[in-house]
């Protein structure tokens, strides 16, 4: 059996494996992994009783019981995490020799490596590189009685020594498709973005300076952040409270979708007019949604295969994003969209509650006879906003029954929601067709300016509103409120303290987004180009770089690179070892060494496995001219290397004297020496 620091590192190194999953395990989980790890200290276990089958049987069932309970499945990756997590904390309990440790030990690593199953950042992978360390060391100490300090550094030689392997299969090998890129459940989504839109929703998720995704524009051309608009979702319904997604089928993901790499359904041609030659080309990388709407500019199109365009004109994915994703998207400018407005689609965007804010709805038809037309109404509106005492706030004072009313008689202070949802109103309530857009409004370029980035607080909404012969526009109130919100967009707006309210509770928040903003920036950046860089190098990417070096993509010399890169490594490691080895030769060794060269010419070298004392010996019986030279060498050599002197000594000092004067015979040098 192991003895007690062994077990000690086996307890580390399952701690290490665990952490990363922490968080996303069940509360009940989390208990029995510690009541097992506790159980299995030293000092605690020999007070226990060792669990007898039944018990054993009793917590499995338990256990999968649980999982069934908490996931509803036993099934994909979070319940099958969660599943080998629940056997290794089993396990744990049934040691009864050393082959149980090493099977615990190598579990561990695929533990370990099922966190890249939700997570691929840099800092997951950095982290798991030190629990690998943890965890070798852990197999060293089963192998090697040596010290804590000693075990750390032999797992750190073993693992250096597998890295230039890794190296050259990661760039050579044919890539395949990782394991992460199975589809996950619903729960690894963390975007902020909701399916519909109340007062306060988006001024929340505005506080965040979370990534919600990155942009490379094609040859850098980055439009006007105030032409920056990120549409996701279009919302026809209103309750009075509340804006959703139109529940019309027609106007369903599925129903009407120009579906990318496949015939494109009527209405493409007869509803959408742009100009050819406006395209803009640029890539998303986005963060996990748990949805399918992707973000891009209107009118935006994808030639990507699982990617299409809805009848409201949004793009989609055919999967929900649960993983980072990364897609390919044209912006083209529009002439006109639905300038013909259906029946249905018109019916559909100006429905409007039979009650409720009445003032609204009485301004809106006085405004809309005085005015004349809809254009004329709509700038009067707007113009009303702009000369009006509204404030753009992230901290807006809680609203009523009738909140369109409360805000735009009463409280006057709200964030782009509020402008965007009572504006709308004002339109509906006019007869005409409008309805709320809610995405990403700016961004900001990345701090090496290769990229666009868009966080959570650039959260946005606003409106689109048909008039004849123009179709569907584009209008934002708040620009009318707060232009610089659209400007210059959200992050400097930030930076004024009166944007966040004068709570002490907002104070707060504000100096925690000062204080964070750069460090998560930093941060943001780097696991981006981790991600392009590192994940993102595909098998597309593979062909490209090696079509740059070798200059063709002929089979035999990538082979021959390959198997080229792996022997000279090899030989680079072998030399390496071999150095090393020599480097710890004792001093007193390396002296005999040199001496066996000096008498080879006389065919008088050490023989292979022949032992030092032998060998001095075999020349004092070959060489008796030389039997003092070779006695007081083997004095000397006994007395540095078998007491422990420690060089330099004076028996060190007398062999390098011997050795200088040999094979040369010297009584009068010997009887000095």
């Amino acid at each position: 059996m192991s003895n007690v620091a062994s077990r000690y590192w086996l307890l580390i190194a399952l701690m290490s494996a665990f952490l990363p999953h922490v968080y996303r395990l069940p509360w009940w989980l989390n208990g029995v992994l510690c009541v097992m790890l506790l159980w299995r200290l030293p000092a605690i276990e020999q007070r226990l009783p060792v669990a007898n089958v039944p018990v054993k049987v009793l917590l499995l069932l338990s256990g999968i019981a649980g999982l069934k309970v908490t996931y509803n499945t036993l099934f994909g990756p979070e319940a099958g995490v969660s599943f080998l997590i629940f056997c290794v904390a089993i396990k744990l309990i049934e040691i009864k020799d050393e082959r149980d440790y090493y099977i615990l030990l190598t579990l561990s690593f695929f533990v370990l490596a099922t966190a890249f199953l939700f997570s691929q950042s840099v800092f997951i992978t950095v982290y798991a590189a030190l629990a690998l360390w943890i965890i070798t060391a852990a197999y060293v100490s089963f192998n090697q009685q040596i010290s804590f300090k000693q075990n750390l550094k032999m797992a750190f030689v073993l693992l250096g020594q597998a890295l230039p392997l890794m190296l050259i299969l990661f760039v050579l090998f044919p890539r395949l498709p990782p394991l992460w890129t199975l589809k996950m459940t619903e729960s690894s989504g963390r975007t902020g973005m909701s399916d519909n839109m109340s007062p306060g929703d988006l001024a929340k998720l505005s506080q965040s300076n979370e990534l919600a995704f990155r942009v490379e524009f094609e040859d850098n051309k980055i439009p006007p952040k105030s032409q920056l608009y990120w549409r996701g979702l279009t919302l026809s319904s209103f309750d009075g409270e509340t804006w959703r997604a139109s529940t019309h089928p027609w106007l369903d993901d599925y129903a009407l979708t120009a579906w990318s790499q496949q015939p494109l359904p009527r209405w493409t041609e007869t509803n959408i007019q742009i100009k050819e030659k406006s395209q803009l080309k640029y890539k998303v990388i986005s963060e996990p949604t748990d949805k399918t709407w992707l973000y891009a500019l209107n009118v935006p199109f994808s030639n990507d295969k699982g990617i299409g365009l809805t009848r409201d004109f949004r793009l989609i994915s055919s999967t929900p994003v649960f993983q980072r994703f990364t897609y390919n998207a044209i912006r083209f400018e529009a002439i006109s969209l639905d300038a013909n407005l259906p029946d249905w689609l018109r019916q559909d965007n100006t429905k409007l509650p039979l009650s409720g804010n009445p003032t609204a709805r009485k301004m809106a038809k006085q405004w809309r006879a005085y005015y004349g037309s809809d254009l004329a109404y709509i700038t009067a509106v707007l113009r009303w906003f702009t000369k009006s005492e509204f404030y753009y706030t992230l901290e807006p004072p809680p609203l009523g029954d009738n909140r369109v009313d409360e805000f735009l008689f009463k409280t006057r202070r709200g964030f782009c929601e509020h402008y965007a949802s009572s504006f709308a109103f004002l339109l509906r309530a006019a007869g005409i067709p409008t309805r709320v857009v809610i995405g990403y409004q700016g961004g900001s370029l990345s701090p090496t300016g290769d990229s666009w980035q868009v966080r959570q607080m650039d959260a946005h909404a606003w409106v689109e509103v048909w008039l004849p012969e123009k179709g569907w526009i584009q209008l934002d109130p708040t620009g009318a409120v707060a232009p610089e919100r659209i400007e210059k967009g959200m992050a400097d707006m930030a930076q004024n303290q009166a944007v966040w309210g004068d709570s002490a509770f907002s104070v707060m928040k504000y100096g925690n987004y000062k204080l964070l903003g750069q460090l998560r920036n930093m941060a943001d950046y780097v696991n981006y180009r981790w991600q392009r860089d590192v994940l993102g190098y595909d098998a597309g990417s593979q062909e490209e770089f090696l079509l740059r070096l070798l200059g063709d993509s002929q089979l035999w010399k990538r082979l021959a690179l390959m198997f080229g890169s792996l022997v000279l490594i090899a030989t680079i490691l072998a030399a390496w070892i071999i150095l090393k080895d020599r480097k710890k030769l004792h001093p007193a060794d390396k002296m005999i060494i040199r001496l066996s060269l000096k008498l080879a010419k006389r065919g008088l070298s050490r023989r292979e496995g022949e032992g030092v004392i032998d060998y001095l010996q075999r020349l004092q019986q070959q060489q008796p001219h030389w039997q003092a030279q070779a006695l007081l060498m083997q004095e000397s050599y006994s007395a540095v290397r078998y007491q422990e002197l420690q060089p330099p000594t004076p028996e060190m000092r007398k062999m390098a004297r011997l050795l200088r004067t040999w094979p040369r015979y010297q009584p009068q040098k010997i009887k000095e020496l």
